[in-house]
């Protein structure tokens, strides 16, 4: 079913869709993410029949990897294929095929048998150049621009005028007739709906730990205190 969603759509590295179509949305995903598995399966479909088939927008991949020992190589093996044009195929396959976060389901078997399934990749190329410096710097690269937009979440997804990278918008929808609302709005070159940046991830691990700290300074308090109470004397 994913190979014949995308078959016959120009995919150049970690575009999909016609180079010229006037307006560009990016995706940044993670291989591991739950809710990716569901935008990939859910949503995904959609946007590629009603918006990238007919030419109206292209797509850019980001995948990050920060959930686990699996992603490094869910995106190495999506990026290698990139450089035969066939990402797009990986990475949709790996979210139908999608393990539990953490599992370590992305053995070797794993990543063969999702690389088989992509008609006219070679495997063999493949995963010769998953080690390499370019996809290294291309997984790199989707971490920066995610800095710089202060991505905090996936999926994520950012839209604009095609060229105009400056101006692009993180969407507030990504779901259903909302999602759909927002394409159209961007392709009309009227503004959309746009999600208030979040905290960055840094932050957000700070912030739990500094709770963590407070309550664990407070049960101390709590815990002494009631020690001494205990070991009050009783009054005559």
């Amino acid at each position: 079913s994913v190979n014949k969603m995308l078959q016959g759509i120009p995919q150049q590295g970690i575009e999909l869709g016609k180079p010229d179509a006037p307006v560009t949305l990016v995706e940044f995903v993670e291989p591991q993410c739950p809710g990716c598995g569901f935008w990939s399966r859910d949503e995904f479909p959609g946007v590629v029949s009603r918006y990238v088939r007919p030419g109206k927008i292209r797509l850019e991949y980001r995948g990050l990897s920060f959930l686990g020992s699996d992603s490094p190589n869910l995106l190495a093996l999506a990026q290698a294929a990139g450089e035969q044009n066939k990402l797009w195929n990986v990475a949709e396959l790996e979210y139908q095929n999608q393990g539990g976060e953490g599992s370590g389901y992305a053995d070797q078997a794993y990543l063969g048998a999702i690389a088989k399934a992509v008609p006219g990749l070679d495997v063999k190329k493949a995963f010769a150049r998953m080690g390499s410096s370019a996809v290294a710097a291309r997984i790199a690269q989707a971490k920066s621009l995610s800095d710089q937009h202060a991505v905090s979440q996936t999926p994520t997804l950012m839209i604009g005028k095609t060229g105009d990278e400056k101006n692009m918008a993180i969407m507030a929808n990504t779901n259903g007739q909302g999602l759909y609302n927002s394409i159209d709005a961007a392709l009309a070159g009227n503004p959309i709906p746009a999600r208030s940046p979040g905290f960055p991830a840094w932050a957000i691990v700070l912030i739990v730990m500094a709770g963590t700290a407070v309550l664990g300074s407070v049960i101390a308090v709590v815990a002494r205190l009631s020690e001494r109470h205990s070991a009050s004397p009783p009054r005559a």
